[in-house]
């Protein structure tokens, strides 16, 4: 049988309350998990932020705590899991500059080795603050987001989980990397 059908089979018990399902499927997604971290560390230096391995335990255990996802198969799954990693990102960054902030030390000076370390983390929470508006102005251009740049997902595994069609989805990304653009482009110049 195929892996991507053992996925669905498999989430299909995790649903119907199979906890032996979680760990199997834990196996076969483990990778793909990996890589869909390694591209959202991708933008991070060492040290920013958590690696590719934490990331990916952190946020299966989000997963698991969530607890009573519908996942309705293999590509829901990584729409939900590449999410949970946002999350998990968002937070961890957020605390880590915090407490740098808390400590009365500026977080460049930590990084002086790492020029624009700053910058980059300042980005990554613009993103996804405006992500977060986008989703609560138009939660189908903010998911594909989502999808698209968060999970790496293909226009066809998207067109999979929303059913919308590839064209759409592709219209559908104009827009929201416009929205994006301009919500971000707005926060920077009111700052």
């Amino acid at each position: 049988m195929h892996a991507n059908s053992n996925v669905t089979r498999l989430l299909g018990d995790v649903k119907n309350g199979n906890e032996k399902a979680y760990s199997l499927v834990y196996e076969l997604v483990y990778d793909d998990l990996k890589k869909i971290a390694k591209s959202r560390l991708f933008e991070f230096k060492r040290g920013d932020t958590l690696d590719t391995t934490s990331l990916v335990h952190e946020s299966y255990l989000k997963l698991l705590n969530a607890g009573g996802t519908d996942w309705k198969d293999r590509a829901h799954f990584y729409a939900v899991a590449s999410r949970a990693m946002r999350f998990v990102l968002v937070d961890y960054i957020r605390s880590k500059h915090a407490q740098k902030r808390g400590d009365g030390i500026s977080f460049s000076t930590l990084n002086d080795e790492l020029p624009g370390a700053e910058q980059r983390i300042e980005e990554f929470i613009s993103l996804n603050d405006a992500l977060e508006r986008l989703l609560e102005w138009n939660e189908r251009l903010g998911k594909l987001v989502e999808y698209r740049f968060i999970a790496g997902m293909t226009y066809e595994e998207i067109s999979e989980v929303t059913g919308l069609s590839e064209p759409t989805l592709k219209r559908d990304w104009a827009r929201a990397r416009s929205w994006l653009y301009s919500a971000m482009k707005d926060r920077e110049n009111s700052a």
